[in-house]
């Protein structure tokens, strides 16, 4: 308890710290406030849009499209690998295109998402899926490449079906990876879906990122991205929360 006390007392300080020579920057005019910005400017801001409800809509805007393309691509890229797990012929076709795909800019891709579904949620949705998905299929593929082969052949010995091994033989075993590939996929999808806005408009937190960065207001831009941290942050750790739970529970495959 103490050493975590220091730790975030020590994290706080250096908060404070740079906050402090950012603001002493800006204040003796070393470097232009409208370039850089000013911490006790911005800071304010953000208390007032957060009062005013600016902050809360817009965050509620974002993470709708956050978690429908964080299930969608999550559900998506289980089974492509349920599907890659039980038929290997399948992963030595289908991997090359994935790898293709997976290899193109996601922002490239979200004008062709404008013209496919418009500039609302559906769009978003998109561009939050085209990057999560390749996350979670990427670390489910390795951590299920992971699993021990005696229990899979023993497995296959015992004529259990793929998917059934896939459920309770590798998923077990890869949790860890698939853990980190969903703490990832979902700060890849926050990603995704803040680019999408950024482009294509609305009301979520990019379209705020978006207009203060057209009217060359850096202590808004700083302002949301404030929110953007905070909003982030809490998905992470409500992540790692159901992480722990579901690992307490998890008893791993022994020989």
């Amino acid at each position: 308890m103490n050493e975590r006390i220091a730790v975030a007392a020590g994290r706080l300080l250096l908060i404070v710290l740079w906050a402090a020579a950012w603001e002493l920057t800006a204040q003796s005019g070393a470097l232009p406030r409208g370039l850089i910005g000013q911490p006790s400017v911005f800071l304010m801001d953000f208390v007032e849009l957060l009062i005013d409800g600016t902050f809360p809509t817009a965050a509620l805007i974002t993470l709708q499209a956050v978690f429908i393309a964080f299930a969608l691509g999550a559900v998506l890229a289980l089974a492509t690998a349920l599907l890659m797990t039980v038929a290997p012929l399948v992963e030595r076709l289908a991997s090359p295109i994935i790898d293709a795909l997976n290899a193109l800019p996601r922002v490239a891709l979200i004008p062709l998402f404008i013209l496919w579904f418009g500039i609302g949620l559906e769009q978003k949705v998109a561009s939050g899926v085209s990057i999560m998905y390749f996350v979670l299929l990427s670390y489910t593929m390795a951590g299920a490449k992971s699993t021990d082969p005696d229990h899979l052949r023993l497995a296959r010995s015992l004529g259990i079906p793929g998917w059934k091994v896939f459920v309770e033989i590798i998923v077990p075993s890869a949790l860890p990876a698939i853990f980190a590939g969903l703490r990832l996929g979902m700060i890849y999808t926050v990603l995704g879906v803040i680019t999408a806005e950024l482009i294509a408009g609305g009301k979520g937190l990019g379209t705020l990122v978006s207009y203060y960065s057209n009217t060359f207001d850096p202590n808004g831009v700083f302002a949301t991205l404030i929110a953007l941290v905070i909003v982030t942050t809490g998905m992470t750790m409500a992540m790692t929360r159901m992480e722990r739970s579901i690992m307490r529970w998890h008893v791993p495959i022994t020989t």
